[in-house]
């Protein structure tokens, strides 16, 4: 045995530079659609967002809000996992696979409400922006919601 493979083989589970790389592309990819199918939903649909502090966080911040919520749960997510992982393996892996089910929850909800209320004919689909939003002044005040005169 040469002193690479000792030293390779010493490292055992700590080699890679994360654990379940395969199930993390699945996540990311799931969570991308969860984002998309979401505004897709918002903006176009004129649904609301059930999740509360998401609702804040497009509220005060717009789709990027959104986007950066999904990042840091997606972050928090794979520190998880490979906090577990490098601890008991079989578990960590089992949290990657049920994040990524748990994930395709919201994304088969929302999918099945855009398919429910277009076979019943009561899609209406919103342009974006909206021309009358367009036109009108919105004030802003520290602290604040959003108020429109």
């Amino acid at each position: 045995m040469t002193t690479v493979d000792a030293t390779v083989s010493t490292l055992g589970i700590h080699r890679r530079p994360v654990l379940f790389p395969d199930a993390y592309a699945w996540y990311v990819l799931v969570s991308a659609l969860d984002v998309m199918v979401t505004v897709t939903v918002l903006v176009h649909l004129g649904a609301q967002e059930l999740n509360t502090f998401a609702q804040w966080t497009i509220e005060e911040f717009g789709t990027w809000g959104l986007i950066g919520l999904k990042f840091i749960s997606v972050a928090l997510v794979v520190l998880i996992c490979e906090y577990v992982g490098r601890r008991r393996p079989g578990l960590g892996r089992k949290l990657a696979i049920a994040a990524i089910f748990l994930s395709l929850l919201p994304v088969a909800a929302a999918l099945a409400q855009v398919v429910y209320f277009t076979a019943r004919g009561e899609t209406v689909i919103q342009e974006w922006p909206r021309p009358e939003v367009e036109k009108i002044n919105v004030i802003r005040r520290p602290g604040s919601r959003l108020m429109v005169p």
